[in-house]
């Protein structure tokens, strides 16, 4: 397996789109900081207070790393779906199935592929997020001290966060490998974030019974999750959902990437690749 890990590192560097996706997440973050700040400087009296807290640092997760939730995941399904879904289109499969000592081998390593990209995407998201609010606040004169709880705040809220991207990442592979298209990858990844919430919202209109299923859903623990912020001015946790609840969220969340990646294993060492 370390020699096709290599391998698909190295792939992985050479793509332009490796770059360029931490390159528009963090241009799209930047871009709504902007706009904050422009409201602060010129928006109503009444706007100020609220544009300068949402400038601080500790807020990261409120605003920065919510519009990377948005842009940022579309962005990693695309790459996670390329990561397989370009190998059918350029027929490239067979020499790599061809090269790798057994195809279990092969799809592990993309598959560590999968998740580290996923997780560096998260990590310079937050990175990012904090280094664009240190500017907007030392720009607005926000306090710039960090406190031990803040920097395990930042640590749990990047754990989570990281937990929380990768289900949809693995989703868009698992589709791209099973169906031979980097184009369904693509669009079921993106779209189960979209339709899902709004499929159970209107079932939920029928009967509570699927306000129920929608709690071990995907989109609702995602939610669960990424739902981390700080209480008042302080610097403890003030999430709207429980410990016990997070930890359920994740468990779920993990028992969805355990399915999909097992499937993968299952259909790709069973797979004739000769007719592609």
């Amino acid at each position: 397996m370390l020699h096709a890990l290599q391998s698909e590192l190295f792939r992985l560097k050479r793509r332009p789109q490796t770059w360029i996706m931490p390159i528009l997440a963090t241009g799209f973050i930047a871009a709504f900081y902007v706009v904050i700040y422009l409201v602060y400087q010129f928006g109503a009296v009444s706007e100020r207070e609220g544009m300068r807290d949402s400038l601080k640092v500790s807020n990261i997760f409120e605003n920065g790393m919510a519009i990377f939730g948005f842009f940022g995941g579309i962005l990693i399904v695309i790459v996670a779906s390329s990561l397989i879904g370009s190998e059918f289109s350029w027929n490239t499969l067979r020499p790599l199935v061809a090269r790798a000592r057994t195809r279990s081998s092969l799809l592990a390593a993309k598959w560590v592929v999968v998740v580290a990209y996923t997780v560096a995407m998260v990590i310079l998201g937050i990175i990012g997020s904090m280094v664009i609010a240190a500017v907007g606040s030392m720009l607005v004169g926000n306090s710039m001290s960090f406190s031990a709880d803040l920097l395990d705040f930042f640590a749990v809220g990047t754990l989570r966060w990281i937990m929380a991207s990768l289900p949809y990442s693995v989703i868009a592979f698992a589709v791209a490998l099973i169906t031979r298209s980097n184009a369904a990858g693509i669009a079921i990844g993106i779209g189960l974030s979209f339709v899902e919430p709004l499929l159970f919202g209107l079932l939920g209109l029928l009967s509570d019974m699927f306000n129920t299923v929608a709690d071990y859903g995907i989109a609702q623990n995602v939610n669960n999750l990424t739902s981390i912020a700080l209480d008042g001015n302080s610097s403890t946790f003030g999430d709207p959902i429980s410990t016990s609840q997070v930890w359920q969220s994740a468990g779920i969340l993990a028992v969805y990437v355990a399915i999909f990646v097992a499937v993968t294993f299952v259909v790709f060492n069973r797979r004739d690749i000769t007719s592609g």
